[in-house]
């Protein structure tokens, strides 16, 4: 436990930054990189952002808004300390940054070494690294589980569970794996994996 809170202490989001975060948006895509890669090639200089507002909707264009760090593992368990790239509209002027998809929101670990684990692959690199923290995303992946359910409810093209038990099962039947899931997840439903953040939520009508 005391490895686990230093690793929260040091490398994950602390609450007085994610507070300072609601009133950004961010939107997760579909990354050709890996950590490494994206570190070396400078891929937050190389993201183009949609044409439309992910906040008010508006076609206009988004200009570039500074930028800010964040930890990220990779699957052999080494950290990346990764510029993310943010944009703001010039119409509502709320922030947009674009997280790759092999990171999770305000998370050190990424959805790929949280799959192995839920798979029992602990002879992987980086859940042997992060072998506590990892389960303590399972933990709140359990805890978060009612919400998520109702959420979704049929809208990954299967029944959801009846219980908290099938819910591991349910995610795997639902898609490739935990990386695009997420991303379904953010993008369609407007809900993270293990928690529903402000981040991910567009202002109303």
């Amino acid at each position: 436990m005391k490895e686990l809170r230093w690793v929260r202490s040091n490398f994950e989001l602390p609450v007085w930054a994610r507070v300072r975060e609601t009133l950004a948006m961010q939107r997760i895509y579909r990354s050709p990189w890996t950590a490494e890669e994206y570190e070396k090639q400078e891929a937050d200089k190389q993201i183009i952002p949609e044409s439309t507002c992910a906040n008010c909707h508006q076609a206009v264009k988004l200009h570039r808004h500074h930028r800010y760090q964040r930890w990220v593992a990779d699957l052999l368990g080494k950290l990346f300390y990764l510029w993310i790239a943010r944009f703001l509209c010039p119409l509502c002027w709320r922030t947009v940054s674009y997280l790759p998809d092999f990171a999770l929101t305000y998370r050190v670990l990424g959805p790929e070494t949280l799959q192995r684990y839920l798979e029992g692959k602990l002879e992987q690199p980086d859940v042997r690294t992060f072998l506590d923290l990892c389960a303590s995303y399972e933990r709140r992946l359990q805890r978060f589980a009612p919400e998520l359910i109702q959420t979704v409810g049929a809208g990954l093209g299967i029944p959801p569970p009846r219980s908290v038990r099938g819910l591991w099962p349910w995610l795997k039947k639902a898609g490739k794996g935990l990386r695009p899931l997420t991303r379904r997840l953010v993008t369609d439903f407007k809900i993270g994996l293990l928690k529903r953040y402000r981040c991910h939520q567009p202002a109303g009508p």
